[in-house]
């Protein structure tokens, strides 16, 4: 859950920062894709260090 967690964080403020520097700001389906696969990688990260120890 912790990946989860920090996989989301990271993408939205990712995607927060290049939304500011973009004038064109906007919350599409691309953008949301993006997003919950961030999550996804974050969670598939938080089971692979997992059990790395």
């Amino acid at each position: 859950m912790n990946g989860a967690l920090v996989g989301g964080i990271y993408m939205i403020t990712i995607y927060l920062i290049s939304s500011i520097l973009n004038w064109k700001f906007g919350l599409e389906l691309q953008s949301i894709l993006m997003i919950g696969i961030g999550i996804v990688f974050g969670i598939l990260g938080g089971i692979i260090g997992v059990n790395k120890k």
